[in-house]
């Protein structure tokens, strides 16, 4: 186990450096000037902006640039952001919080979602129940984010008034966010449970426990289901690590602060220290969550043993 935990990990570091040398390239050699836009797309004089670019070490080349970034990163500095001079670690720590209330309450919704419509697919398969529950995995993988929540939005808050329109508040403020959200990955958590099932259901196990005198549904909960979510696992951790940096929509929507919305500004104003701040975040984030979820398989399902 601690060999592969450290072989993971080795993984983890080499998929920070790819994403961050893509991602540094990118940024640096797309078109526009990064020191202007730092000034706020001033009128400023070339004089200044001369002096701006030397600051921000733009007018080195791009390889020292980037092996400069990456002495700074190794010491644990994100760097400072070009467009408002404040440290990105602190910009970015000040919207963990909105975001990740809304990651956790978000997939709290989507795995209750996504398990109860998965599990009564997969076992009323020929019932009203399943068809019902098909319907609604289908319109929550077609339905877009910006749909959803405009319509609940028309629903709760403006005909019934129940909830408020904008998501920055206190626990009541994210409720519609979080349904919207929790509606958009449950659809796709409901397919791998449902996929999940049917498959263990032809396991030679899940035959042995019939035949020892077990209910098809006491023999699936009581020996086949932690086997059937194995795919949930990595279909939950993805999404988590998606949602991390992914919230830009539904933020937006909302009115929401959080670091969707930080890393748009970012891109707007090319503001690369903060946008490679962000990729970091995720990436780790990512990462991590890929992890973790392996370890998950190993106590899911006793067949699977990890070795050096």
């Amino acid at each position: 186990m601690a060999r592969f935990i450290l072989r993971r990990l080795l993984g983890i570091f080499l998929s920070i450096f790819l994403a961050i040398t893509l991602s540094f390239l990118s940024l640096h050699l797309v078109q526009g000037d990064s020191a202007e836009a730092a000034l706020f797309q001033s009128v400023a004089s070339d004089d200044v902006l001369e002096r701006r670019r030397e600051t921000l070490g733009l007018d080195l080349p791009i390889l020292i640039q980037y092996g400069r970034y990456l002495h700074q990163l190794s010491g644990g500095d994100l760097g400072v952001s070009w467009f408002g001079g404040q440290p990105v670690a602190l910009l970015i720590g000040q919207q963990v919080g909105p975001t990740l209330s809304l990651v956790l309450s978000s997939m709290f919704v989507a795995v209750v979602l996504g398990l109860g419509w998965g599990i009564l697919s997969a076992t009323k398969s020929s019932s009203w129940i399943g068809h019902t529950s098909r319907v609604l995995i289908g319109a929550s993988l077609a339905l877009p984010v910006i749909f959803t929540g405009v319509v609940l939005v028309w629903v709760f808050s403006v005909m019934l008034g129940w909830l408020p329109a904008t998501g920055q508040g206190g626990l009541k403020h994210l409720v519609l966010p979080a349904l919207v959200v929790g509606l958009s990955i449950g659809g796709g958590i409901a397919r791998a449970v449902d996929a999940g099932i049917r498959e263990v259901l032809g396991e030679p196990f899940m035959r042995t426990a019939l035949a020892k005198g077990l209910s098809r549904s006491r023999a699936l909960y009581r020996h086949g289901l932690r086997v059937g979510l194995l795919p949930v696992v990595d279909v939950i951790a993805l999404e988590t690590g998606y949602l991390v940096g992914g919230t830009v929509i539904t933020e937006s929507l909302f009115a929401r602060q959080g670091i969707g919305r930080v890393l748009v500004t970012a891109v707007l104003n090319k503001d690369v220290p903060v946008v490679l701040g962000v990729v970091v975040l995720s990436v780790v984030s990512y990462s991590v969550l890929n992890l973790l979820a392996d370890i998950a398989h190993t106590w899911l399902d006793p067949r699977i043993h990890i070795t050096a």
